[in-house]
Protein backbone atom coordinates (compact mmCIF):
# COMPACT_ATOMS: atom_id res chain seq x y z
CA UNK A 1 0.00 0.00 0.00
CA UNK A 2 1.77 3.09 -1.22
CA UNK A 3 1.12 6.21 0.83
CA UNK A 4 -0.96 8.40 -1.43
CA UNK A 5 -0.34 12.12 -1.62
CA UNK A 6 -3.96 12.83 -2.42
CA UNK A 7 -5.65 16.06 -1.45
CA UNK A 8 -7.23 14.29 1.54
CA UNK A 9 -3.86 12.96 2.72
CA UNK A 10 -2.20 16.34 2.20
CA UNK A 11 -4.89 18.12 4.23
CA UNK A 12 -4.68 15.47 6.98
CA UNK A 13 -0.90 15.86 7.14
CA UNK A 14 -1.21 19.65 7.24
CA UNK A 15 -3.77 19.48 10.04
CA UNK A 16 -1.60 16.90 11.82
CA UNK A 17 1.45 19.17 11.56
CA UNK A 18 -0.56 22.16 12.79
CA UNK A 19 -1.95 20.26 15.79
CA UNK A 20 1.45 18.80 16.67
CA UNK A 21 3.14 22.19 16.54
CA UNK A 22 0.44 24.01 18.51
CA UNK A 23 0.28 21.24 21.12
CA UNK A 24 4.06 21.28 21.40
CA UNK A 25 4.09 25.03 22.04
CA UNK A 26 1.20 25.09 24.52
CA UNK A 27 2.27 21.99 26.44
CA UNK A 28 5.89 23.24 26.58
CA UNK A 29 4.66 26.52 28.06
CA UNK A 30 2.54 24.66 30.65
CA UNK A 31 5.49 22.39 31.44
CA UNK A 32 7.77 25.39 31.94
CA UNK A 33 5.24 26.98 34.31
CA UNK A 34 4.94 23.73 36.26
CA UNK A 35 8.70 23.35 36.55
CA UNK A 36 8.90 26.91 37.88
CA UNK A 37 6.13 26.10 40.36
CA UNK A 38 8.11 23.06 41.54
CA UNK A 39 10.74 25.45 42.86
CA UNK A 40 8.22 27.15 45.15
CA UNK A 41 5.89 24.36 46.22
CA UNK A 42 6.25 22.64 49.59
CA UNK A 43 4.62 19.46 48.26
CA UNK A 44 6.08 18.34 44.95
CA UNK A 45 3.94 15.30 44.20
CA UNK A 46 0.81 16.89 42.63
CA UNK A 47 2.74 19.20 40.33
CA UNK A 48 5.34 16.58 39.49
CA UNK A 49 2.69 14.08 38.38
CA UNK A 50 0.92 16.60 36.16
CA UNK A 51 4.30 17.80 34.82
CA UNK A 52 5.10 14.23 33.75
CA UNK A 53 1.75 13.88 31.98
CA UNK A 54 2.24 17.27 30.29
CA UNK A 55 5.74 16.17 29.30
CA UNK A 56 4.15 13.20 27.53
CA UNK A 57 2.23 15.65 25.32
CA UNK A 58 5.50 17.42 24.47
CA UNK A 59 7.25 14.15 23.64
CA UNK A 60 4.25 12.88 21.64
CA UNK A 61 4.21 16.10 19.61
CA UNK A 62 7.93 15.77 18.81
CA UNK A 63 7.48 12.13 17.79
CA UNK A 64 4.42 13.07 15.71
CA UNK A 65 6.47 15.66 13.82
CA UNK A 66 9.08 12.97 13.10
CA UNK A 67 6.33 10.66 11.81
CA UNK A 68 5.00 13.46 9.63
CA UNK A 69 8.47 14.00 8.11
CA UNK A 70 8.76 10.30 7.35
CA UNK A 71 5.30 10.21 5.76
CA UNK A 72 6.02 13.20 3.54
CA UNK A 73 9.49 12.00 2.59
CA UNK A 74 9.79 8.17 2.73
CA UNK A 75 13.58 8.46 2.43
CA UNK A 76 13.66 9.98 5.93
CA UNK A 77 13.74 6.93 8.19
CA UNK A 78 11.84 6.73 11.43
CA UNK A 79 13.85 5.50 14.42
CA UNK A 80 12.92 2.01 15.53
CA UNK A 81 11.59 3.16 18.92
CA UNK A 82 9.44 6.00 17.51
CA UNK A 83 6.31 3.90 16.73
CA UNK A 84 6.26 2.50 20.27
CA UNK A 85 6.92 5.94 21.69
CA UNK A 86 4.04 7.41 19.71
CA UNK A 87 1.71 4.75 21.10
CA UNK A 88 2.82 5.04 24.74
CA UNK A 89 3.10 8.83 24.82
CA UNK A 90 -0.10 9.07 22.77
CA UNK A 91 -2.08 7.20 25.41
CA UNK A 92 -0.57 9.39 28.14
CA UNK A 93 -1.37 12.48 26.09
CA UNK A 94 -4.95 11.26 25.62
CA UNK A 95 -5.18 10.84 29.39
CA UNK A 96 -3.97 14.45 29.72
CA UNK A 97 -6.64 15.57 27.23
CA UNK A 98 -9.36 13.64 29.05
CA UNK A 99 -8.26 15.20 32.36
CA UNK A 100 -8.46 18.68 30.83
CA UNK A 101 -11.87 18.00 29.29
CA UNK A 102 -13.19 16.67 32.60
CA UNK A 103 -11.77 19.55 34.62
CA UNK A 104 -12.92 22.11 32.06
CA UNK A 105 -16.43 20.70 31.95
CA UNK A 106 -16.73 20.53 35.73
CA UNK A 107 -15.31 24.06 35.96
CA UNK A 108 -17.82 25.43 33.47
CA UNK A 109 -20.77 23.73 35.14
CA UNK A 110 -19.72 24.91 38.62
CA UNK A 111 -18.33 28.31 37.65
CA UNK A 112 -20.13 30.32 40.32
CA UNK A 113 -19.03 28.02 43.14
CA UNK A 114 -15.43 28.16 41.88
CA UNK A 115 -15.59 31.95 41.79
CA UNK A 116 -16.93 32.13 45.35
CA UNK A 117 -14.14 29.87 46.59
CA UNK A 118 -11.52 31.87 44.68
CA UNK A 119 -12.76 35.19 46.04
CA UNK A 120 -12.69 33.83 49.61
CA UNK A 121 -9.02 32.91 49.18
CA UNK A 122 -7.97 36.35 47.94
CA UNK A 123 -5.92 38.36 50.44
CA UNK A 124 -7.99 41.08 52.11
CA UNK A 125 -5.43 43.83 51.47
CA UNK A 126 -5.25 43.02 47.76
CA UNK A 127 -7.86 44.77 45.62
CA UNK A 128 -10.02 42.07 44.07
CA UNK A 129 -11.52 42.39 40.60
CA UNK A 130 -15.29 42.36 40.34
CA UNK A 131 -17.20 39.09 39.87
CA UNK A 132 -18.10 39.77 36.23
CA UNK A 133 -14.43 40.23 35.29
CA UNK A 134 -13.40 37.11 37.20
CA UNK A 135 -16.26 35.10 35.64
CA UNK A 136 -15.30 36.06 32.09
CA UNK A 137 -11.59 35.46 32.79
CA UNK A 138 -12.18 32.04 34.31
CA UNK A 139 -14.66 31.06 31.58
CA UNK A 140 -12.10 32.08 28.95
CA UNK A 141 -9.38 29.97 30.58
CA UNK A 142 -11.67 26.96 30.84
CA UNK A 143 -12.76 27.24 27.20
CA UNK A 144 -9.10 27.56 26.16
CA UNK A 145 -8.29 24.38 28.11
CA UNK A 146 -11.19 22.56 26.45
CA UNK A 147 -10.02 23.61 22.98
CA UNK A 148 -6.44 22.61 23.81
CA UNK A 149 -7.66 19.25 25.13
CA UNK A 150 -9.66 18.64 21.95
CA UNK A 151 -6.54 19.43 19.92
CA UNK A 152 -4.44 16.99 21.95
CA UNK A 153 -7.01 14.20 21.61
CA UNK A 154 -7.46 14.84 17.87
CA UNK A 155 -3.68 14.87 17.38
CA UNK A 156 -3.36 11.53 19.19
CA UNK A 157 -6.12 9.98 17.08
CA UNK A 158 -4.50 11.28 13.89
CA UNK A 159 -1.06 10.05 14.93
CA UNK A 160 -2.42 6.55 15.63
CA UNK A 161 -4.16 6.48 12.25
CA UNK A 162 -1.14 7.76 10.34
CA UNK A 163 1.19 5.44 12.25
CA UNK A 164 -0.89 2.47 11.07
CA UNK A 165 -0.58 3.74 7.47
CA UNK A 166 3.18 4.16 7.88
CA UNK A 167 3.53 0.65 9.37
CA UNK A 168 1.49 -0.85 6.51
CA UNK A 169 3.73 0.88 3.95
CA UNK A 170 6.82 -0.44 5.77
CA UNK A 171 5.40 -3.98 5.65
CA UNK A 172 4.85 -3.65 1.90
CA UNK A 173 8.42 -2.44 1.42
CA UNK A 174 9.69 -5.55 3.24
CA UNK A 175 7.51 -7.82 1.07
CA UNK A 176 8.69 -6.19 -2.20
Amino acid sequence: MELKTSADMTSRLGFFRFLSTVNLLIASFFLFIMLMALLMMPSLTPILIFALITGAVVIHSILSLALQKSLVNPEVPLKSNTPGGIKIMGFMAMFYGILLVTNGWVGLTNLDEMLNQTMKQMPKQQPAPDMATMRSLLRGFLIFFLIHAAGVIANCALSFSLLRKWQASQQEKKID
